[in-house]
């Protein structure tokens, strides 16, 4: 997925308890610029395995929480 099609919504997080999940929501890694759901269906992770959802016990696992952000998909407005 492009880059372009992603908002920032939050990013410098202290811990992984701070980063927000919802359905709408998703995790980009700074390294690979891979993007990942943050409610996935199944475990998930970046390309580099900086990010790592393990869906079964719910946990999120940073490697580097200076290389996550948490963006949104951009919506297109009709003019």
């Amino acid at each position: 997925m492009s880059s372009g099609v992603f908002e920032l919504v939050a990013s410098g997080f202290k811990r992984s308890s701070e980063i927000p999940k919802d359905n709408d929501l998703y995790y980009r890694c700074a390294d690979c610029n891979g993007v990942i759901p943050s409610v996935p269906t199944k475990n998930v992770g970046c390309e580099c395995g900086n990010v790592f959802i393990d869906k079964d016990y719910w946990r999120l696992i940073v490697a580097d929480l200076s290389k996550i952000e948490v963006v949104r998909k951009k919506t297109s407005q009709g003019l």
